[in-house]
């Protein structure tokens, strides 16, 4: 199989008023188990470019001006590379670096190529603790040596998925991805924690978002009683 991996790193978390700054993404055969095309580029914008943004990524306005490309170079690139793999691999991709790449292909009047999308975040064996992508890397015993650097964070994705079964994480990408609620009452809540759940403030629930194959296996797991939440999506419990 051959994955596109690959990350953006972007002005914000607004899917339409956000602009991407640096793309990162890595062809690779797992047959072969080699890397056939690497590409990190950063990427101009007229968009702000906050302070915090800059804490996070290390991206400044200045390294925009002297060292982007324009974006209408780079997203035939990226296109390119996607219309090269079987599948799309990322991390936390299917909710945030897709609708990234289709709002920034829509603006060009441009599609971006239909392939499966494989996202970590969810598509690892529901046991697998998930966080902050470095974390994930470091229970694997993989060390990215440069967090938030798009390149980076897309070979980093690469050693993760190369510990599991490729055609286990494409056949988990193909189910949706539903919310658990826990309906344990309040003095359970270690139990809820350590089952992974979160809580969401503005709607006073603690919640997890599961792959729908999981669930049966998911609520016999929990030391307490769990619901499908039908109401919320992930998105909007997330915000």
């Amino acid at each position: 199989m051959i994955y596109c991996s690959l990350d953006f790193e972007t002005t914000g978390v607004n899917i339409v008023t956000d602009r991407p700054i640096e793309y990162g993404g890595v062809l690779y055969s797992t047959g072969q188990k080699k890397c056939l095309d690497n590409l990190g580029m950063l990427i101009k914008t007229d968009v702000y470019v906050t302070p915090e943004i800059t804490r996070i990524t290390g991206i400044t306005r200045p390294a925009l001006d002297r060292f982007g490309y324009e974006g209408t170079e780079v997203i035939p690139l990226v296109l390119e590379m996607i219309a090269a793999s079987d599948a799309v691999i990322g991390y936390n991709c299917r909710r945030f670096d897709y609708y990234i790449l289709t709002e920034w292909a829509k603006r060009e009047a441009l599609k971006v190529p239909e392939k499966p999308w494989i996202d970590l975040f969810y598509d690892m064996p529901w046991q697998v603790p998930t966080g902050k992508l470095s974390h994930v890397a470091a229970d694997h015993g993989i060390l990215n040596l440069f967090p938030h650097s798009a390149l980076a964070d897309a070979q980093t994705v690469l050693a993760i998925a190369a510990k599991y079964d490729e055609s286990l994480l494409l056949k988990r990408s193909q189910s949706p991805v539903v919310v658990l609620r826990s309906l344990a009452p309040r003095e359970a809540n270690d139990q809820v924690k350590k089952m992974k759940f979160r809580w969401n403030p503005s709607n006073k629930l603690w919640w997890k978002p599961v792959k729908q194959q999981d669930v049966d296996e998911i609520i016999q797991a929990c030391p307490f009683g769990v619901t499908i939440e039908k109401n919320w999506t992930p998105e909007e419990l997330d915000q």
